[in-house]
């Protein structure tokens, strides 16, 4: 169970890094725009980090997603 939950994490960060990139948004402005610090972006995207619901909510608005 433990492993299926990193697992999603890793994944989700993985599906966040790339729609960043796609919409040609650097870690810097994104992290910036949701009032969080690089260093957290970027553990969320490497899946190092379990992102709160708000962080994912901010992500989604930063990212213009549906």
């Amino acid at each position: 169970m433990v492993d299926d939950k990193k697992e999603r994490i890793k994944q989700l960060g993985h599906r966040i890094s790339m729609e960043r990139k796609r919409r040609g948004i650097t870690l810097e402005r994104l992290a910036y725009e949701m009032g969080i610090s690089k260093g957290n972006l970027s553990d969320i995207e490497n899946g190092k980090r379990d992102p709160r619901y708000t962080t994912l909510y901010a992500i989604a608005e930063g990212l213009e997603l549906p």
